[in-house]
């Protein structure tokens, strides 16, 4: 697995299942991901659908299969509100990681948001 979107991908099934873990009373997981061209939604539905199989290193498949009931493409012409989300979160994040000296209150407000537990936030994960 090369593909940094079905690494992504992964680092962000993990989390999530994580913290649906620590919640009391939660419901189904419906996951989202902006269309990007024909091929590249083939290599990541086909990513999808090995994990949701086989399970990753850290959630087997029976976790993620009791948690995840869709996996769906939506064009960025579909405005959908969820991908307005991840695109608004998106940018003040990258720049923090980029220059985490630099004032960015949009960050400032989304890391108080990040999936913490014991002190770790198990809600942002850099890679490499």
């Amino acid at each position: 697995m090369n593909d940094v979107y079905s690494i992504s991908l992964t680092f962000i099934i993990e989390r999530t299942i994580f913290y649906l873990d620590d919640q009391d009373d939660v419901g189904d997981l419906y996951i989202l991901a902006e269309a990007r061209g024909k091929e590249e939604d083939k290599l990541l539905r086909d990513h999808m659908r090995k994990i949701y199989n086989r399970g990753t290193f850290y959630v087997n498949n029976q976790r993620l299969r009791e948690r995840i009931k869709s996996f769906k493409f939506y064009k960025k012409t579909d405005n959908h509100n969820g991908l307005q989300l991840a695109d608004l979160a998106a940018y003040p994040i990258a720049r923090h990681i980029i220059d985490p000296t630099r004032a960015n209150p949009a960050f400032n407000i989304l890391e108080s948001k990040f999936y913490t537990k014991n002190g770790r936030k198990y809600g942002l994960k850099i890679f490499p």
